[in-house]
This record gives structure tokens, C-alpha cells and sequence, in this order.
């Protein structure tokens, strides 16, 4: 029996709309509320913050957990944590100077254990100044940095914001500089995410299905990018929306249009 379905946001359960996603469609709504009030339970997960359980819940109308940061994050649904991960700050500055001095057009973001959001980049860097070519989706989106240089303490996921252009070639860089220390997955056309080994969406299903006794066999996923393969290791039915690469898709134990048919398949199978 289907118990939890746990679902990406962007691209995924939002709809990608002509500013960053455009909603849930009311045929994935319907299904997930159904879904919910027939006794099952919706979780989200993303690179998205703790933030994002309040807005998708008050979308949806029913409560939802949430898999947050990545993984960084494990919230159940009444918003309580499960659990909270961070890096060591120092990852953050030594990821400032590798993109200065690769010269990857770039700004950086994390979140301090104080609260504090802190940021690497100048009015130059992606995405402050926005080129012709720039996805739409950054469009009149500036971020403001603070000076880190005397910050210590822990961190949370990074965010490397890279021009569209440089995207894949600063996940290759990324990866043969810091692979074992890091995992880097995309989780846009214009963005990585950084954090450390064994921190990651999968391991935060995980975490919230112990708290929940649910066993992995009770568990669906549906997912998009590159993030999202953490989950699609670790539970056995694993869905792939069908606009994804195709060594995504291929990652997947299934493909499918849309959420609510991912939840339709997943519920027949589990039976």
C-alpha cells in the first residue's frame, strides 16, 4: 500500500511558467488531495527552503512534509523539524575563491546557523547584471551580498548561480575538484547546488520516513533534474516527469507527464 508520495517542486509539481513556475495544475491537485484524504501523506522536496512547506501547503489545502535545502532540512507535516543539517563555513568561502579563480561568472547564497542569508558575487556577476541570453526565469532578480570574510560557524546548501553558458562547465569543474567532499547536482538551467557527501534529498526521505514508520516500500518519488537522483537510488518506485534528459529519465523507474499519473502508477503497484 502507497503510504507517502514525495515530490519535486519546480518543474515538477509547479508548472514552469514565464517567471520561475506558474502553479500546480488542477489535475495534480485534485489527485494529491484525494490522495490525502484518503489517508496517504505528500512530502516535498527541493532546493527550496523550509518556506516552501507553507506555500505549497496552502496551494494544495492539505498538509504537506518537506524535504528542504536538499536535504539540509526534515519538517513534518505541522512544520516541526525532524532534523537539521549544516557544512562548515569555511566550504563557503573556499567555493568563492574556486569560482574567482576559474573565472566562472557566478554568484553564491547559503544561510547561516544564525539565520543570516550571506552571499558572494558583485553587481558584475550572474545574475545581477543580466545578459541578452540569460533564461527569463532570473529576469529582475538581484541579490543583495554581505561581506563574509569573518564569518565562521556552519552553513547550510550552497547555490552556485552560474551564467546559462558556463553551466556545464562549472559542474565539471566542480566535480573534479571536489568530488568526495561534495555532492553537486543541478537543480536549474542556471543553478548547482553544493553540500556535503551523504546530504541530499534521498537521505531526507529517509530521515522523515523513520520518524513517520514508513517503510521505503510504502514510498514514491517523482522528480525532474539532477537533484532528484538521490531520491530515485534509494526508493524502488521512482518517477521521472517526461520533459527531463534523458539520462535523468533514464535513472527513473518510470516516466510519466505528470504527478497524478505518477501517483495513479505508484498506487496500483504498491498493491
Amino acid at each position: 500500500m502507497l503510504k507517502l508520495l514525495v515530490t519535486d517542486l519546480d518543474g515538477t509539481l509547479l508548472k514552469i511558467g514565464n517567471e520561475l513556475s506558474a502553479g500546480i495544475s488542477d489535475e495534480n491537485r485534485e489527485a494529491l488531495t484525494a490522495f490525502v484524504n484518503e489517508g496517504g501523506h505528500v512530502a516535498i522536496a527541493s532546493s527550496r527552503g523550509a518556506d516552501a512547506q507553507t506555500l505549497i501547503s496552502g496551494l494544495l489545502g492539505v498538509p504537506v512534509a518537506a524535504i528542504g535545502m536538499n536535504g539540509f532540512i526534515i519538517l513534518n507535516e505541522d512544520g516541526e523539524k525532524i532534523n537539521e543539517h549544516w557544512m562548515e563555513f569555511d566550504a563557503f568561502a573556499e567555493l568563492a575563491e574556486f569560482i574567482q579563480k576559474h573565472r566562472i561568472n557566478g554568484s553564491l547564497i547559503t544561510r547561516g546557523d544564525d539565520g543570516g542569508s550571506y552571499g558572494f558575487g558583485s553587481e558584475a556577476t550572474y545574475p545581477q547584471r543580466l545578459t541578452p541570453d540569460s533564461p527569463v526565469i532570473r529576469q529582475n532578480w538581484r541579490l543583495e551580498f554581505a561581506d563574509f570574510a569573518s564569518r565562521s560557524g556552519r552553513c547550510s546548501k550552497i547555490s552556485l548561480f552560474v551564467e546559462p553558458a558556463q553551466h556545464s562547465a562549472a559542474s565539471r569543474l566542480l566535480h573534479a575538484a571536489f568530488d568526495g567532499r561534495f555532492e553537486i547536482a543541478a537543480s536549474d538551467v542556471d543553478m548547482l547546488d553544493v553540500s556535503p557527501v551523504g546530504i541530499n534529498q534521498g537521505s531526507g526521505i529517509l530521515e522523515l520516513a523513520r520518524a513517520a514508520g514508513i517503510h521505503k516500500d510504502e514510498i514514491a518519488v517523482v522528480g525532474d533534474n539532477e537533484n532528484d537522483l538521490s531520491m530515485f537510488k534509494v526508493i524502488p518506485l521512482s518517477y521521472c516527469i517526461d520533459h527531463a534528459a534523458p539520462a535523468i529519465q533514464a535513472q527513473a523507474s518510470c516516466s510519466v507527464a505528470t504527478v497524478a499519473q505518477a501517483l495513479a502508477l505508484a498506487r496500483k503497484a504498491a498493491e
